[in-house]
């Protein structure tokens, strides 16, 4: 996976307030500026809208031709251990481990209250965020939320192919979103990840939320946004579901949506305050 290094070399999006942004894999994001900051996590088998372990200010002069970046644009975007330019071996990385590099972005790097955009596994990570740290994560926006898919993809096997994966020590998933066609999950890595899975019960966020999730992603079904909604105890939750939206929801329909969707939050938690 790459590390978002140069906005020069990615399109992007620009709101009404100016702000801009870009995916890693080359697709455009928004990004939020004013008094807010904004983190955003990684999407396992999708794209990272980087909100380290290694912090990367957004400070690139250009984003396109003839194009600015406000300098005061708030948002931290970072690569996970074992990802991009951070430190560690990916195939030695968990959940947990990614969980607690999430905090150790909020607890030292964060400043104020925070707005966590979490796409794909991202998604999950939020959810685990924004439970351990109530009083600074405000608002959630998740994109094909991924919340204990890993594990419940994996218990839907038969019995058969999960001893095979136990004995081969490793889970080779098909996906066209990796360059080798495939990627390789190890057994240790789902194992892990089960002491993390949040919807067997009522997940305790209590902030709005909003869930945005492609009806033709073939990876998460969007019926996972729908439990999430259901299983967090915030009352104030949205699901908008886009019919002909995929995985990465990189059309500029979607990234449009995305934008307005931060906007709204920023503007209603602004006014509540």
């Amino acid at each position: 996976m790459r590390s978002l290094r140069a906005c020069a070399r990615s399109p992007s999006v620009e709101d009404a307030g100016g702000r801009r942004g870009c995916w890693e894999d080359g697709g455009p994001a928004p990004c939020c500026g004013g008094g807010w900051g904004t983190l955003s996590e990684l999407g396992l088998g999708g794209r990272l809208f980087r909100p380290p372990p290694r912090l990367q200010r957004p400070t690139c002069p250009e984003v396109r031709a003839g194009a600015t970046v406000a300098p005061k644009s708030l948002f931290e975007r970072f690569d996970y251990s074992g990802v991009g330019h951070s430190d560690g071996i990916l195939e030695e990385c968990t959940v947990g481990k990614w969980r607690k590099d999430v905090l150790s972005i909020i607890d030292d790097l964060a400043d104020g209250p925070q707005i966590l955009v979490g796409s794909s596994l991202g998604g999950w990570l939020m959810l685990h965020a924004a439970i351990a740290r109530p009083e600074k994560v405000v608002a959630l926006l998740g994109v094909s939320t991924a919340a204990d898919d890993l594990v419940t993809r994996f218990n839907q096997l038969s019995v058969e192919a999960k001893k095979e994966v136990e004995m081969k020590g490793e889970w080779v998933i098909p996906s066209k979103y990796s360059e080798e066609g495939v990627y390789h999950i190890q057994y240790s890595f789902i194992k892990e990840a089960e002491h993390h899975c949040l919807l067997h019960s009522p997940v305790p966020v209590s902030c709005p939320v909003r869930l945005l999730h492609g009806m033709k992603d073939d990876i998460v079904p969007w019926h996972t946004s729908m439990q999430v909604a259901d299983r967090v105890i915030s009352s104030d939750v949205d699901v908008i579901l886009r019919k002909n939206s995929d995985h990465r929801m990189k059309e500029k329909a979607d990234i449009q949506l995305i934008v307005y969707t931060i906007d709204d939050l920023i503007d209603k938690l602004t006014t509540s305050a």
